[in-house]
């Protein structure tokens, strides 16, 4: 009878603690505002339910769908959809849905690496007044870069490469006081770059390679400490050695090959202390540059990639720092008359 009383204690102990667990075990809340998930589920079938929306589930916390996070509003306990992100879905078809505008607190878009997404970027976006960073890249997207992101004040980053874009780049970006990067490449832009890209006070990231830019490279780049500027690609024309200077400590990468620009290397300067440039990436090949090559080149320590070539460049290659012997030929071939390791003997 004892043996029974403990075993009878013991089961209800057991089941009391287990009760007890079940009880302290912590319940998500449902964070998910009605407003957003209607919202979220309109974009779901805008696109077919595509199988990226696999646990977009009317019901359930759309605060945990996947690409989606909510943030919760200073002052209350209302969240809000304030990321979304849609990638890589080889069956996400036709436009942008315009009923992303009914995500008034969204601060980061992402639609990107969707091939059959098509069309212009649609004006609904302008209603997104808290957007700081969107990426619409990779896709297929058609027509001209909008005037509507001017209004997108709280903008720091816009990419928008590798679509189909067309015509030239507006000049209201000079004008936004945020923005940081800019990616425009691979597409089929014309026109000259706006000078007032460089009065922006945050500006570090441009990269517009690989599309139908022509005129000369704006003076106003120089006032800009990029630490990457991509330009290669193009038809831009005349002199290109303000790019360069003293002032330029955060320049990591510069790509201005396959253009029509034309100056004189050997005047061209670097950080006065070279030890501390970041300098990692310089590609000038394809272009109409000459004199001869600048010995601190051969001392930047980081410099992992270098290409000179198909330009007008004359004279022995430095060997101050060792570092141009440790290049492949193909990086200085097609000069004038430059000579020296890796090249042919002076």
């Amino acid at each position: 009878m004892e043996g029974n009383i403990h075993i009878i204690s013991f089961m209800f102990f057991t089941t009391l603690l287990f009760t007890s667990m079940c009880l302290s075990k912590p319940v998500h809340p449902n964070h998910c505002f009605q407003n957003d998930q209607n919202a979220l589920l309109k974009i779901k079938y805008h696109w077919n339910n595509s199988t990226l929306f696999s646990t977009w589930t009317p019901g359930s916390d759309c605060c945990r769908w996947s690409g989606v996070l909510c943030k919760k509003l200073p002052k209350t306990t209302t969240y809000r959809v304030n990321f979304l992100e849609v990638n890589f879905g080889n069956d996400i078809a036709g436009t942008i849905p315009s009923t992303i505008s009914d995500l008034p607190y969204l601060e980061t878009l992402i639609i990107r690496g969707n091939p059959n997404l098509t069309g212009p970027i649609p004006a609904s976006i302008t209603k997104l007044t808290n957007l700081g960073f969107v990426l619409l890249n990779y896709n297929s997207l058609t027509g001209p870069i909008p005037n509507f992101f001017s209004k997108l004040t709280k903008l720091v980053t816009l990419d928008l490469n590798d679509n189909r874009l067309t015509g030239s780049i507006p000049s209201y970006f000079g004008q936004l006081p945020n923005l940081n990067s800019l990616d425009f490449s691979n597409n089929q832009l014309t026109g000259p770059i706006p000078p007032n890209l460089g009065y922006l006070p945050k500006f570090t990231f441009l990269q517009l390679s690989n599309n139908k830019l022509s005129g000369p490279i704006p003076r106003s780049l120089g006032n800009v400490n990029f630490e990457i500027l991509e330009l290669g690609g193009n038809q831009f024309t005349g002199d290109a050695s303000f790019l360069f200077g003293e002032n330029k400590t955060n320049l990591a990468h510069l790509n201005l090959s396959s253009n029509h620009l034309s100056f004189d290397l050997s005047k061209v300067i670097l950080p006065v202390d070279i030890l501390t440039s970041n300098l990692l990436v310089l590609d000038l090949s394809h272009n109409m540059i000459y004199g001869r090559i600048p010995a601190w080149l051969g001392e930047v320590p980081g410099l992992y990639s270098l290409d000179l070539s198909y330009n007008q460049l004359c004279g022995p290659i430095p060997t101050a720092g060792g570092k141009l012997q440790g290049f492949n030929p193909s990086s200085f071939e097609h000069n004038k008359c430059l000579c020296g390791a890796p090249l042919s003997a002076c």
